[in-house]
């Protein structure tokens, strides 16, 4: 039987193998439980979003723009909250699951995998926003986040993320913007989508073999869900 062929950026032969063993397996903490959790959230909740759903496009003829679509101020904010979490400098999660996947798993070939995802997943933020030439994914993204005051307050001064916004808003054509904004993100979404559903594979295969601690996390979808099982109390000591 022909071992399955493992290629870069193509999840399949990866997950044709069985699950992966794990090392250092007494060094496993709850806290190795919850980011992977999260991460694996956060994916999830990306994917199913209607930012994800929403159309990205537009038509030209000449100079003259015929049609575009592109998703709406409430679903890009959605998915930009979790986006950021991402690759964010206080949060980084993405590095911090690879970088805790990578200390356990017990396979060279995983490992080198999903490092190779995500350097394309950084090489792609820090890469061109197409159509636009002169900015990069992290610029655009940063200059609506921050410089359009979509998460913080509106910055003052000669702030750069509130200069490259006005300069986007001001003198780019709007159905471009939105083009590069969301078609950008949707490239960093696939690099996101791949690493989860390796590393999803092996964490509850590890879940289930190792008996690890479950991960402590609160699920976003069950949140604002009025109807979800109250929360179990420990019996008071008597």
């Amino acid at each position: 039987m022909n071992a399955p062929a493992i290629v870069l950026g193509d999840p399949k032969g990866i997950l044709a193998l069985p699950p992966a063993g794990m090392n250092n397996r007494l060094d496993w903490t709850q806290a190795d439980s919850d980011v992977l959790a999260h991460f694996i959230q956060v994916n999830q909740q990306i994917r199913g979003s209607r930012w994800h759903a929403a159309k990205n496009s537009f038509k030209i003829q000449g100079d003259k723009l015929l049609a575009a679509e592109s998703p709406d101020l409430e679903q890009f904010v959605f998915a930009a909250v979790y986006f950021r979490q991402l690759f964010a400098k206080r949060d980084q999660l993405l590095k911090a699951a690879v970088d805790c996947y990578g200390k356990f798993v017990d396979c060279p070939i995983r490992l080198s995998w999903v490092r190779s995802e995500e350097q394309s997943f950084h090489g792609a933020l820090d890469g061109m926003a197409w159509p636009l030439t002169s900015y990069t994914v992290r610029e655009v993204f940063e200059a609506f986040l921050y410089g359009a005051g979509l998460l913080h307050r509106f910055p003052e001064g000669n702030d750069e993320k509130k200069k490259r916004f006005l300069q986007l808003h001001d003198t780019e054509r709007p159905h471009r913007v939105l083009f590069a904004l969301n078609g950008s993100l949707s490239t960093l979404g696939s690099s996101v989508s791949k690493l989860a559903v390796v590393i999803y594979r092996d964490y509850a295969y590890w879940q289930h073999t190792y008996n690890l601690p479950h991960p402590d996390v609160r699920w976003h979808d069950r949140l604002f869900n009025p109807f979800r099982a109250p929360p179990v109390r420990p019996a008071p000591t008597p």
